[in-house]
């Protein structure tokens, strides 16, 4: 299966820190199988699809190819992500509990990723991180920004898992 690997940042990128096939570990001891390099087209494609499908609606303006800007709702989001925490919790019993694929497993999907993608986020400005976070990281530093705050999109990569 192919996702993609966002670079997310509240500075814009040098162009030598830029998220590119190279950066993340690769093949035995990491998921990624390999990573690539898309079209400038496919780029803005997918940027497109973050702001305006991926991410909590309405969180989120595109101004321009690679910025948006938080409009806020991080509170609202946050109460619906804890509900859907607390349903899955509840799924968890002692009969469950060690099913394969079954309520624990999905209560720790639910917590590592509340977007419920196979897209990755890569959260550093410096190109110093080896690995891309699953959405609970993205979230975790969206629902700390005010209103108003301008975040970039460095590099946007292709991975194989």
């Amino acid at each position: 299966m192919h996702a993609k690997v966002f670079q997310i940042t509240k500075q814009r990128v040098n162009k030598e820190n830029t998220l590119d096939e190279n950066t993340l570990t690769q093949g035995d001891g990491s998921f990624y199988d390999y990573c690539s390099e898309i079209s400038d087209e496919t780029r803005t494609e997918m940027i497109d699809y973050l702001v305006n499908e991926l991410l909590p609606k309405g969180m989120f303006t595109l101004v321009g190819t690679d910025e948006m800007v938080y409009n806020g709702g991080a509170n609202e989001w946050k109460a619906k992500w804890v509900k859907a925490i607390h349903d899955k919790a509840r799924e968890v019993t002692t009969e469950k509990v060690l099913d394969w694929i079954g309520p624990t497993y999905q209560l720790e999907k639910e917590l590592k990723n509340p977007l419920h993608t196979d897209h990755h986020f890569y959260l550093s400005e410096d190109s110093y991180q080896s690995y891309a976070e699953p959405s609970a990281e993205l979230m975790e530093m969206v629902c700390s920004l005010p209103v108003g705050t301008h975040l970039y999109i460095g590099g946007v990569i292709d991975f194989h898992f």
